[in-house]
């Protein structure tokens, strides 16, 4: 999304005749039709490309619409629906008849899928927290043995599944997002559907064949709820390649996994991500750090191409005016312009989401520092700046580590005012978080990551859920020219050619 395609945006029509509020839309096959779904309990069929409503059917339902689907192999005849009712039906916009109506769930039913090589086949998800399979060649009822995923065994007795999406290129791959960061990717090959048993035991294995969660989020979900924030994914969808999948995450932001998340074989990042920095490592794209001398000296690098110096410049100026988001931006488009990742680009980027702190970008900062150091196990600036955003993420052993490694690293400069702060910053969070411990009498120590929430996140790290290393090829973010001023004291102040100065050592005490 950028901003010249939102200056592109324009209504074409306004499509009148509901009387309630319109919760859900979805295309056909073709993109002509177009079915939306309402409050006022009614589903419309319309001429997308003209805006000439064609068919209103009067549902069964007894509560609002809050999804409908096309059936796929019905030739636009059939969609089906899902409502507060707890309820999904099939109906024939034709003729208006419903083909099934079951109460199927114990809660609303948020969320209904399709696949295109599965005609007559329909998902739904329900906030009584279990995903069904529901095939129009078979009886209907609640005592179906069609429970496809229960995620109260897994997550709780509280848990609610709020949206799924079936990806369109490996049908067998469910998406599954509930009242909690985690969207969940079950293989529908690997579960034999159930009935729902009460009284069953709750399976000790998820299920799961895939976790995807924004790497700062698990652990903080009572944090949220405390500002009235709760974490929730309220709509995810895979693009029509299956190579992506958009999240909008209630309470925060709107994340996109790419396809290197959800294919990669690697092992992720694990929480020791500055000695997995500190290794010469060999990606999956090939790219190796050549020139690399005991972890010591820079990597030699090509100087940016003209257009994107000249975007970098604009950027580091915008980063002087204190105007972050344009910054991020810019440093965004000199990324993108640029065919390969690059550290300055990386650490820059890096710098103006520390100063911009929207929700989020202190982890994405994170992400690009870990870029630089992938490209530069050497860039310095890249190091205390992780050492921050670690700091910042309340992610404390981790950060003692990176400051650890820091001094073994460049024994030099361990007295530079920069490091220093670092030290201060981290030293001043241990002993807010020691304090908090004693006023509390958690038995933990003062060092230890937040307690996990629920059974599932027991499981896991925030660093657990981190992109893999193939995925370091499209991190984006940006850095200055040179290191050599964050080692300096502040008595000598320095300028980089690139436009910014000296700006590490008081990137957290501004």
């Amino acid at each position: 999304m950028t901003p010249d395609l939102v200056k592109r945006l324009g209504l074409v029509k306004e499509l009148e005749g509901h009387t309630g509020c319109v919760n859900c839309i979805q295309w056909n096959s073709n993109g002509r039709l177009l079915a939306s779904g309402s409050d006022d309990k009614t589903v419309i069929v319309w001429d997308g490309l003209v805006g000439r409503r064609m068919a209103r059917v009067e549902t069964p339902h007894e509560g609002n619409i809050f999804s409908v689907v096309w059936m796929p192999g019905a030739d636009d005849q059939l969609v089906g629906t899902g409502a507060g009712d707890c309820r999904v039906c099939v109906l024939n916009v034709e003729t208006g008849a419903t083909l099934k109506s079951v109460i199927g769930h114990q809660g609303r039913v948020k969320r209904l899928t399709t696949a295109p090589d599965s005609p007559g086949v329909v998902w739904s998800g329900g906030e009584d927290g279990l995903v069904r399979q529901w095939d129009l060649r078979e009886r209907w009822s609640m005592d179906s043995s069609n429970v496809l995923v229960n995620l109260t065994h897994h997550a709780g007795r509280g848990a609610e599944v709020k949206c799924v999406s079936i990806c369109p290129s490996r049908s067998e791959l469910i998406a599954v997002g509930a009242n909690d960061p985690f969207v969940r990717v079950f293989d529908r090959r690997m579960i034999t559907c159930s009935r729902l048993d009460p009284s069953a035991i709750p399976d000790t294995e998820c299920g799961a064949v895939a976790y995807f969660v924004p790497g700062h989020l698990p652990g903080v979900e009572a944090a949220f709820h405390r500002k009235l924030r709760p974490l929730t994914s309220t709509y995810i969808t895979y693009n029509k390649d299956g190579t992506e999948l958009l999240c909008n995450l209630g309470g925060e932001q709107i994340y996109l996994y790419d396809k290197f998340a959800m294919y990669s074989t690697s092992a992720p990042i694990n929480l020791a991500v500055i000695q997995n920095c500190d290794k010469k490592q060999l990606p999956a794209n090939g790219f190796s750090n050549n020139g690399r001398k005991n972890g010591q000296s820079r990597t030699a690098f090509k100087n940016l191409p003209s257009d994107v110096e000249a975007l970098k410049l604009e950027a580091n100026s915008e980063f002087e005016a204190q105007d972050y988001s344009k910054a991020v931006y810019l440093y965004n488009q000199a990324i993108s312009h640029h065919a390969t990742p690059h550290p300055i680009l990386c650490g820059n980027r890096a710098a103006a989401l520390m100063k911009r702190k929207w929700d989020g970008d202190i982890y994405a900062a994170f992400r690009d520092c870990l870029s630089a150091l992938f490209l530069d196990p050497g860039h310095i600036k890249a190091h205390l700046r992780l050492a921050q955003c670690l700091t910042e993420l309340d992610w404390l052993p981790e950060a003692t580590k990176c400051l650890d490694n820091f001094k073994l690293k460049h024994p030099e400069h361990k007295k530079s005012a920069a490091f220093t702060q670092r030290e201060i910053d981290l030293n001043a969070a241990l002993e807010k978080k020691s304090a908090a411990s004693n006023r509390t009498g958690a038995a933990a120590s003062s060092a230890s990551p937040p307690p996990a929430s629920s059974p599932v996140l027991s499981q896991y790290s925030a660093a657990s859920f981190l992109r893999s290393d193939d995925d370091q090829v499209e991190a984006m973010d940006s850095d200055d020219d040179s290191d050599d001023d964050a080692v300096r004291p502040p008595s000598s102040p320095i300028l980089h050619p690139g436009g910014i100065s000296s700006r590490l050592g008081n990137i957290s005490s501004e």
